[in-house]
């Protein structure tokens, strides 16, 4: 399984859409087959996608030229939607206005759950689905429009896949499983032989047989409730917070529910809408809540657990034991990962030979492109006058 690229941008949940006809004026960051790429669909695109890693991952943003390497995967997203809303167009794909509210219903769940609060908050979907447009700066006819532009691609694609796509058959699942199980198995003379045979394949095979220890490993479901440290808090600040969990631990032993008390005190608000339910396996999470997690018996309490980022207290609700893996326990899902394979492997194809045949001129430039330039031409004369040097101390011999 590829390691996916941290900089790989995940499409924001209301992408933009454009009408070129009534912006034909505006500047672009890029034109494919003539057609620009706006560069107000690239700005409002950038900020939704950086407003992400704000909230997932914010320590990334503060590499040097974190947005611009950001930049460059949002220009590289809006290319490759449009060589594939042009494919469509020019294989005249027909899209049903049944199909377009298909689709703008599924994306209104997505606001079924209140990020303050959440809760599902189903009544106020539409009104959320709304305030995300507005925000985009998106009329609801504009958003349609995009919608059913998806649509016709996906219609393009899921054609393009069933013609090109080589089925799964029951053998392809039951090769990978043997791979599979000669790692799990430590197999030392079979796993040498698959290495010489096919390197990739092992490769393939040890970071499966690596998912499925964790997943098949010793588990315990718990209730968290996280009271947060930070590096800029004071001593004085820092004594509260361990104050506060104390008292948390304090009510939860007089009698206060520990699903209410979650409601109540915890500071992972994204653990709010499971009532702050999670799964550990055994060796994954920090040391401290480890040992305490695999330690306490069913239905008890942990006394507050300190680690670097702030104090926990966990409730165990289950435990189970560690598993061994059949090829019945993972055969479809073994299927679906070679069927996944396969549809990005001719899906990666598919857009290389889209590229290949588009007039893509990217106008948008990034200080880090200057960087690298400015590096290879230091790079280049060094090497120059390297090779100079030499020749000259071979001319004088």
């Amino acid at each position: 399984m590829k390691q996916m690229n941290k900089w790989l941008i995940v499409a924001a949940v209301v992408a933009l859409g454009f009408n070129v006809q009534a912006k034909v004026m505006e500047s672009s960051v890029a034109t494919v087959n003539g057609r620009p790429i706006l560069a107000s669909e690239y700005d409002a695109y950038l900020e939704a996608v950086v407003e992400q890693y704000q909230v997932a991952a914010p320590e990334l943003l503060q590499q040097p030229y974190a947005k611009d390497r950001i930049g460059h995967e949002v220009i590289k997203k809006l290319i490759s939607e449009e060589l594939l809303h042009q494919a469509a167009e020019e294989a005249k794909v027909v899209v049903k206005d049944s199909e377009v509210d298909e689709g703008i219903n599924e994306i209104k769940t997505r606001f079924i759950i209140d990020e303050k609060t959440g809760k599902e908050d189903p009544k106020n979907a539409d009104k959320r689905f709304n305030e995300a447009l507005k925000k985009q700066g998106m009329t609801l006819k504009r958003y349609k429009e995009k919608i059913k532009k998806d649509v016709a691609v996906r219609k393009l694609m899921e054609e393009k896949m069933k013609a090109s796509v080589k089925p799964v058959e029951e053998e392809d699942a039951k090769a990978l499983f043997d791979n599979v199980e000669i790692v799990l198995k430590n197999n030392t003379k079979k796993i040498k032989a698959l290495e010489k045979q096919d390197p990739l394949a092992l490769k393939e095979a040890q970071a499966i047989a690596a998912q499925l220890k964790q997943l098949t490993g010793e588990q315990v479901r718990i209730g968290h409730i996280y009271i947060a440290l930070t590096k800029d808090m004071t001593p004085e600040q820092r004594q509260e917070k361990e104050a506060l969990a104390k008292q948390i631990k304090k009510e939860l032993d007089g009698g206060l529910d520990f699903s209410s008390a979650v409601q109540k005190y915890t500071e992972d608000k994204a653990s709010l809408a499971s009532g702050g339910d999670m799964i550990l396996i055994k060796g994954i999470a920090p040391k401290e809540i480890d040992k305490e997690a695999f330690t306490l018996a069913v239905g008890k309490i942990s006394a507050p657990i300190k680690t670097d980022i702030g104090y926990h207290i966990i409730k165990i609700k289950e435990k189970k034991a560690e598993r061994t893996v059949t090829y019945e326990d993972i055969r479809n899902d073994l299927g679906n990962y070679i069927a996944q394979k396969r549809v990005q492997k001719a899906l990666a194809d598919y857009m290389e030979e889209l590229y290949e045949k588009a007039d893509v001129k990217v106008t948008k430039t990034f200080e880090l492109d200057k960087l690298i330039e400015e590096q290879a031409k230091e790079k280049q004369a060094a090497e120059t006058a390297k090779a100079e040097k030499t020749d000259k101390a071979e001319t004088k011999k």
